[in-house]
Formats: C-alpha cells, sequence, structure tokens
C-alpha cells in the first residue's frame, strides 16, 4: 500500500483486505449469500439506480452521477453526515474522496434496498474507504 502514491490511491473506492484461506478452511461448507442471491440483489440495485436517472441523459449508475444531483441523492442523514465529516477531517480525505464516500454509501443503500442514506451505510462505506490505513485501525 506504501508504495502507490496518494492520487492513485484516491481513485479507489473500494479498498478491501483479504487475507490468505486456511487449509483447514477449505472444507468448510459455503457461508453467506450464494452468488444467485448476491447476482439478484445487485441486478435489483442496478434496476432501482436506472429507474432514478430515467430523466437524466447520459445516467444509469450512481457511478455516472456528480455535482448537485450526487448531493442530492447521496445525502446521509444527519448521523451519516457527521460521520463522513468526522472522516474527511481526520483522514484529510480529498473532495474525491468525499463524493467517491458519498457514491459508494448510496450504492450500499441500493443494495439494502433504502430510500434514504443512512449512518449505517456510510460507516460501511467509509469501513471500505479507510480499509489499511494505519491510522483508522489504531485510532
Amino acid at each position: 500500500m506504501g508504495r502507490i502514491s496518494g492520487p492513485l490511491m484516491d481513485r479507489f473506492d473500494l479498498r478491501v483486505e483479504v487475507p490468505p484461506v486456511a487449509y483447514t478452511d477449505l472444507d468448510l461448507p459455503p457461508s453467506g449469500d450464494s452468488s444467485a442471491m448476491v447476482a439478484a440483489r445487485v441486478a435489483q440495485a442496478r434496476a432501482r439506480q436506472t429507474a432514478r436517472f430515467a430523466a437524466h441523459p447520459g445516467m444509469r449508475v450512481n457511478a455516472d452521477v456528480e455535482g448537485a444531483l450526487l448531493e442530492e441523492i447521496a445525502r446521509p442523514d444527519t448521523e451519516g453526515r457527521a460521520l463522513l465529516l468526522q472522516a474527511a477531517d481526520r483522514f484529510g480525505l480529498t473532495a474525491r474522496a468525499y463524493h467517491r464516500l458519498l457514491r459508494v454509501a448510496r450504492t450500499i443503500a441500493d443494495l439494502e434496498g433504502a430510500d434514504a442514506v443512512r449512518a449505517p451505510h456510510m460507516a460501511e462505506a467509509i469501513s471500505y474507504r479507510l480499509m489499511g490505513v494505519p491510522e483508522a485501525v489504531g485510532g
């Protein structure tokens, strides 16, 4: 992580550490949702986004949105906004990172089927953004 420049890392929306699988875990039954269930949830979220942007030519998904429209569709609740501002202040997030967090939080809300971005969506988006940031782990 330290060898990748800040401006390049700023363009990664999700940072997830994937540890190696232990050999003893290879025989365990699958956990979590099946691939088909996840695919269905993603299809529903994309359909929700397509409907949201029907009146906006050239926009189909949250990744296409910028500016005032992004602020409108991804406006977090009061607690979520406080989390976002705290993360922005504590970790010195750039404007790009701030807006990417809004997009990711909106997508997480869409995957859940929620109409609004709430604090848990924002917290999850922040956790993906700060994965691998040493000060994010240690407090």
